[in-house]
């Protein structure tokens, strides 16, 4: 008997991001994965966001005052009902393989909490590159990984938590580092799954401010691990 595909659930938190929104919700409904609900979460935009939302009748549009993004993918865990989540940034688009692909790697080993693919970044049409933009970031092989590529199984979510609201940057990282800390097994697969887009008005772009972030997360991380080892020695006979 063939089981049932699982619902997964595309959380797309945006602010400010109506020149891209249509393209990152064409994306997902382009999906050749089926089911999928898509939750749109409005982070006090000013633009014309919530009436982009809205001529998609499909969509589930949710809207909080701005609080940042890890509030925003927050609110979108708690108003989805998927048993699989994946993240997408308003100003993205994932290839139509994306979550058909992933879902199989989760389905081929149940012991998997996560699988996280790569992104490629292009620069939008008709703008400079950014000076914080580095050549190497645009080129055909430089790839990176992150949540956008993701797709994740919601008890991991129960078992370590939502995002960190204290971290407005990097705070999919710091929650990727909560992941491995709990010993959740991570599948990294080499396909590209997101096309990530350089503009003039990326969140990521203060990237002394990312750094700075980023070193605190490391931070705690290595605060955890240590914890966690003492505690360890502690337990063991002697």
């Amino acid at each position: 008997m063939q089981t049932q595909p699982k619902l997964i659930s595309a959380i797309i938190p945006a602010y400010n991001a109506g020149k891209y929104l249509s393209q990152a919700i064409e994306s997902v409904l382009a999906q050749t994965y089926r089911p999928v609900e898509i939750v749109v979460v409005d982070d006090g935009s000013t633009d014309g966001t919530a009436g982009i939302v809205r001529s998609y009748p499909e969509v589930r549009y949710f809207f909080q005052p701005n609080q940042g993004q890890p509030a925003a993918q927050n609110t979108g865990l708690a108003n989805s009902t998927g048993e699989l989540i994946a993240f997408l940034d308003a100003d993205d688009y994932w290839p139509p393989h994306m979550l058909v692909e992933q879902s199989q790697y989760l389905a081929a080993q149940p012991e998997l909490g996560c699988v996280i693919g790569r992104w490629q970044n292009f620069l939008q049409e008709g703008i400079e590159k950014p000076g914080w933009v580095a050549d190497f970031m645009l080129q055909e092989d430089a790839v990176s990984m992150g949540l956008q590529t993701s797709l994740i199984r919601r008890w991991v979510f129960d078992q370590v938590g939502g995002f960190n609201v204290h971290y407005r940057l990097a705070s999919d990282t710091e929650w990727i580092f909560r992941v491995r800390d709990a010993g959740i097994p991570i599948h990294f697969t080499s396909s590209i799954m997101m096309y990530r887009r350089i503009h003039n008005a990326n969140i990521s772009q203060d990237q002394h401010a990312v750094v700075a972030a980023t070193i605190r997360i490391l931070k705690e991380h290595i605060d955890r691990r240590r914890m966690r080892d003492s505690g360890s020695l502690r337990g063991s006979p002697s």
